[in-house]
């Protein structure tokens, strides 16, 4: 009858396992690594005893890189090698959080509990995040689920006056890994130990359970030895380990107790991941009573002994206690959060601390049917309805989080970026940060590298010196900027290239921003015969451009110089807009900032004053080919009222010929929508919505009566099909406006397109304040865009 009972529950528990293994081996090597994991990979060509040295330099023990080296050894120490064996980790975290929740509950029903904690556990998006980074967190999670299965069977053992001498193996092994693998183990370990040893003391003092179980100072001597034993296998590390821990910079960040919680409960519901949307307050709150109800369940379950029918313990001179399980859980799900909001580790670097707590949250959310009352069939029901909740959020939150190339820094696409545009002979790569260096490596792209500021504070005369003589003779710059508020904080690098280069391309791949810098060390400028003057601001009196005349390649940046002579010295802050116009008068290009990138505000000029501002103003990707006007505005920087200049709000500079550049990975591009959604006979790879001239400001709210501009980005097929049409039309609906057109807008028609060729197209529609849910149709397929102001 046994037999009967398990197979169909061992078959299940198979499912969730090869549902966890999916889940964390799929897309594997999808997203880049980050700087972490690039200091991980760096480790790997070191011997044991070189890590070691570098791990006593870092906050990190060397457990889990020694670990790491051995399998990447045997598996190789590519992005899916080292990803790997997080991945196993978090496979093995979700088959000992079933181990758990079995030991959790002695009662009949535990197989259904035990089942439904591993399916959260499997598609728990915290987890999944993190068996997916070459890290030691998963492992953490891992070795964290493994003590706190031990202190629960522990505490049974001593129950059932059994011998504990599996748990207390168990208890050992999984102490000393989690030591050499984290500082933080330390703190849930001290609190697991004084755990079992309250409860044990319970144990002694409970009347009920005296008749068969050992006595109490002899099983806490045991326990007590155990843990020496623990301390004696750390202690070769134990004072490099103290020696860190006191020595390191205190981080996090100073945020209120209502956010910091905020923070616990959306990261331990949807995880680190950047497509995931901002929980709603019911939401949180739910995330936050499902647990409590859960140990209340448990609770509940345990005090009853189970329902009728139901197995108890072996000793049947011992009733459960109702505390025995609920206690250790407890402490398990609380210690990490207490240990956040008591140190202020508040930010987005240390909340990945907060896994320690994750698979105790899937067991006790699991435990929520178990509060229900009656027949089992109930909890049953509610089990499927937190099944149902679970795997529907993965299931919403998985797929983007696969198929977005910046779910970590991406550094890979940056690299790929860089080796398509740039030159090694000619071009320079600076990175903000040196700890930067190590995945940069991985995926270098064989242009020049420097590393500045190279020290710490920044010395601003040797920074700018260095930046002066390694860009002397150099086209472009690619900058890396990262962590800048701790490496360069009064942003040395970044100010001197704005003031010193035009800046063009800029992308945020993460947390890291990639910017493109033209050097002006070829520029050409000419003098306005009758220069244009604005109001009583200033006047441009000349116009600069490179070797290469008004002409640009989509992809590459448009060099423009412009020079200002002020007039009188304002009294308020102004911006400069360089806008690339189409025969539509579209903006295909747009560049604003205050002169000289910043270090020019209006407010310094006095009468007289000539002031340098060189733009690099970036043609997309997908730019259609053809000859477009270039047009210099100057606007109030609170207003946006644009400054009168010859009867008109800006001034004509020059016809530019557009061509067709190199295509850069998709990933890189500055797209605000990403679909990659298949629409007829082409795809649809994203889009940007705003309200039309705000390119620059594009989370400004619309109004009834403005127009919202939409910008598309089509990818053609490859190969062209046979019935590729001459020209294929759009239309896209808001409310009871409609707009039919051609893809490109009529500049670049369907059938010019090259296969696999990227395309933009600029539109404009109405908004009447009321429709609020744009919809596109193409060859008959429609979808609708996100909702406007959202």
């Amino acid at each position: 009858m046994k037999r009967h009972i398990l197979r169909p529950h061992l078959y299940s528990l198979f499912i969730i396992l090869a549902l966890a293994a999916f889940l964390r081996f799929y897309c594997l090597p999808c997203s880049s690594l980050w700087h972490d994991e690039g200091n991980t990979w760096a480790l790997m060509v070191r011997s044991f005893g070189d890590i070691a040295r570098a791990a006593a330099a870092d906050i990190h023990p060397p457990g889990y890189y020694w670990l790491l080296k051995v399998w990447t050894n045997l598996f190789g120490a590519d992005v899916t090698g080292l990803r790997s064996f997080s991945a196993v980790a978090g496979v093995a975290t979700v088959a000992a959080v079933y181990a758990v929740a079995r030991q959790a509950l002695l009662t009949q029903g535990n197989q259904t509990f035990a089942l439904l904690a591993a399916l959260l556990a499997a598609v728990n998006p915290f987890l999944v995040f993190y068996s997916q980074e070459a890290r030691m967190y998963t492992l953490l999670a891992l070795e964290s689920t493994v003590l706190f299965w031990s202190v629960i069977a522990l505490r049974h053992a001593w129950a059932e006056d059994r011998n504990p001498a599996l748990p207390l193996m168990i208890y050992f092994v999984s102490a000393v890994a989690g030591l050499w693998t984290h500082y933080t183990f330390a703190v849930l370990l001290a609190v697991a130990g004084l755990t079992v040893l309250w409860e044990g003391g319970r144990l002694w003092r409970n009347p009920m359970s005296a008749d068969g179980v050992r006595p109490w100072r002899r099983q806490a001597g045991g326990f007590v030895l155990i843990n020496a034993g623990v301390i004696l296998a750390f202690l070769p590390w134990l004072p490099t380990a103290i020696a860190r821990v006191l020595a390191w910079p205190a981080g996090g960040e100073d945020v209120g107790l209502l956010a910091a919680l905020q923070a616990t409960l959306q990261i331990l519901a949807v995880g680190p991941l950047r497509n995931a949307p901002d929980l709603a307050t019911g939401w949180l709150v739910l995330a936050a009573l499902l647990p409590l109800i859960g140990l209340l369940g448990l609770r509940i379950e345990r005090g009853l002994g189970g329902l009728s029918g139901s197995k108890r313990m072996k000793s049947e001179k011992i009733r459960p206690d109702p505390r025995s399980i609920s206690v250790p859980l407890a402490v398990w799900l609380l210690t990490p959060i207490l240990l956040m909001f008591g140190l202020g580790l508040f930010s987005e670097a240390f909340l990945k601390f907060l896994i320690i707590a994750s698979p105790a949250w899937c067991v006790l959310v699991a435990a929520v049917p178990w509060i229900v009352p009656g027949p089992r069939w109930r909890r049953l029901v509610g089990g499927l309805a937190v099944g149902a909740l679970a795997t529907t959020t993965a299931l919403i939150l998985l797929p983007g989080y696969y198929a977005d190339a910046s779910a970590r820094d991406n550094y890979a696409g940056i690299a790929r970026s860089v080796g398509v545009l740039g030159d090694p002979d000619h071009d320079l790569v600076i990175l903000s940060a040196p700890g930067q260096g190590e995945v940069w490596g991985y995926y270098d792209p064989g242009v020049p590298l420097l590393a500045l500021p190279q020290q710490r504070p920044p010395d601003a005369a040797a920074t700018t010196a260095q930046l002066a003589a390694a860009t002397a003779e150099r086209r472009e710059i690619f900058a890396v900027f990262w962590a800048q508020d701790e490496a360069d904080p009064e942003r040395i690098v970044e100010r001197w290239l704005d003031q010193e280069a035009f800046k063009g391309l800029e992308s945020w791949q993460g947390n890291v921003r990639f910017t493109r810098y033209s050097l002006p060390n070829q520029l050409r400028c000419s003098a306005w015969t009758d220069p244009p003057r604005f109001d009583d601001v200033a006047e441009l009196v000349e116009r600069c451009q490179a070797d290469g005349g008004w002409q640009a390649l989509t992809g590459e940046s448009l060099l423009v110089g412009l020079r200002w002579r002020a007039i009188a010295a304002p009294d308020r802050r102004f911006k400069v807009t360089v806008q690339l116009l189409d025969s539509r008068n579209q903006v295909i290009a747009q560049r604003d900032g205050e002169p000289a990138g910043g270090s020019r505000p209006t407010v310094d000029w006095q009468p007289g004053d000539l002031i340098v501002d060189n733009h690099a103003l970036y043609i997309p990707v997908g730019t259609p080919p053809g000859i477009y006007r270039l047009i210099v505005a100057l606007y109030d920087a609170d207003s946006g009222e644009r400054v009168p200049v010859a009867g008109q709000n800006f001034v004509h500079v020059a016809q530019v010929d557009v061509q067709r550049g190199p295509e850069l990975p998709v990933d890189i591009l500055p797209i605000q929508h990403r679909v990659d959604r298949v629409l007829g006979p082409v795809t649809l790879v994203g889009y940007d919505t705003y309200s039309r001239g705000f390119a620059h400001a594009p989370e400004t709210p619309l109004r009834p009566g403005d127009l919202l501009h939409v910008t598309f980005y089509w990818r053609a097929p490859d190969p062209l099909p046979a019935e590729w049409p001459a020209d294929l039309f759009l239309t896209l609906q808001l409310g009871g406006a409609a707009v039919t057109t051609p893809l490109a807008g009529g500049l670049y028609p369907t059938g010019e397109w090259p296969p696999g060729t990227l395309v933009r197209g600029e539109f404009d529609i109405p908004y009447d304040g009321e429709s609020i849910t744009p919809e596109l149709i193409v060859a008959g397929v429609s979808m609708q865009l996100r909702r406007i102001n959202e």
